[in-house]
């Protein structure tokens, strides 16, 4: 994967994130074109960047805890 695209998905699941829009962790998988286990590194390595993203088991969604 290019830097570009990989910044593209790392941007594309912070502003579903951010909307609390991103569905359960397979359905994003699905959608952002990658296996869990990849999202759950661009999720670690959105974690890792001082943004507080965390899953809500209630709705099923990642969501920027601000």
């Amino acid at each position: 994967m290019k830097f570009y695209e990989y910044q593209e998905k790392l941007n594309r699941i912070q502003e579903l994130a951010q909307k609390k829009a991103t569905g359960a962790p397979k359905e994003l998988a699905l959608r952002m074109n990658m296996s869990e286990r990849t999202l759950f590194r661009f999720i670690q390595n959105i974690k890792e960047q001082g943004i507080p993203m965390e899953y809500c088991r209630k709705t099923n969604t990642y969501y920027i805890n601000n």
